[in-house]
């Protein structure tokens, strides 16, 4: 079997073997298989193919066409982020690294015990307190982060609100989950198979080719969006506790998931 380039959503490339069960069927068939999902294509289709068709004419009278369709959809996030945080202001900076790190630690420990919550230790930061002209410092602020992720969408703000009597609840935010996303892409490659194959029957017609064979094909799916922010506070807006009988947003919205197939084929007079 042929092996063929599949491109993912970060730009890196590694080669695989065609997915025969899905495009064999779909793309192999021909123009007999294909059927145009939507209307035919307008001028800004034609002119494009066009100029594809003519800078890969071979000598040999053969006509190669480069053509890429899509399939996506809408899905709703299920996977929840939550960041907390600590802040400690003083002068004695190891007292202060040591206060916040230790209270890090402990709200680590209780996500832990926590089933479906996966939890890290987030952003370290210390920043020196300056006097009124700038100049001297008078003091420190350390200010440490947790992040929580979890698909459990009742566990994770239960936790989130018994965690924040103590720390400030710094932002919340909502994903599509990894396994979500390529449950969905194997959905979709079907329908960009088939999208892929009426765009190429399409393109033949409009040239005066009766059909074309596929020379080569390339897979590719979106990089995957940054987590949706439904909630994110400033220190100053969320001190500890406040955000205890704060209700965590529920419904996180919806993500994209797109998958696409580039490839050439040779029109056949």
């Amino acid at each position: 079997m042929r092996e063929h380039l599949l491109h993912p959503g970060n730009g890196a490339r590694r080669r695989i073997p065609l997915v025969a069960a899905v495009l064999a069927g779909v793309l192999l068939a021909g123009p007999a298989a294909a059927q145009a999902p939507n209307a035919a294509p307008g001028n800004d289709f034609l002119d494009t193919t066009r100029l594809a068709s003519n800078a890969l004419r071979a000598s040999s009278g053969t006509t190669l066409l480069t053509l890429s369709a899509d399939a996506r959809s809408q899905v709703a996030n299920d996977e929840m982020l939550v960041t907390l945080a600590v802040e400690r202001d003083g002068t004695q900076l190891a007292e202060l690294n040591a206060a916040v790190v230790a209270q890090l630690d402990a709200a680590l420990a209780e996500a832990k015990r926590v089933e479906g919550v996966r939890a890290r230790l987030g952003s370290i930061q210390t920043l020196p307190q300056f006097d009124r002209t700038g100049n001297r410092t008078t003091g420190w602020r350390v200010r440490g982060e947790v992040q929580l992720e979890s698909r459990d969408l009742k566990a994770l703000p239960a936790l989130a609100g018994r965690l924040a009597e103590r720390m400030q609840l710094s932002g919340v935010a909502f994903r599509l989950s990894e396994p979500r996303r390529r449950q969905e892409e194997s959905r979709l490659l079907a329908d960009a198979a088939r999208a892929f194959a009426a765009r190429a029957n399409d393109a033949a017609r409009a040239f005066g080719f009766s059909g074309y064979a596929i020379r080569d094909l390339a897979l590719g799916d979106a990089s995957a969006p940054a987590p949706r922010p439904m909630f994110r506070a400033r220190a100053e807006m969320a001190p500890m506790g406040a955000a205890a009988a704060m209700p965590l947003p529920a419904e996180g919205g919806d993500s994209e998931v797109i998958v696409s197939v580039t490839g050439t084929v040779e029109l056949r007079p």
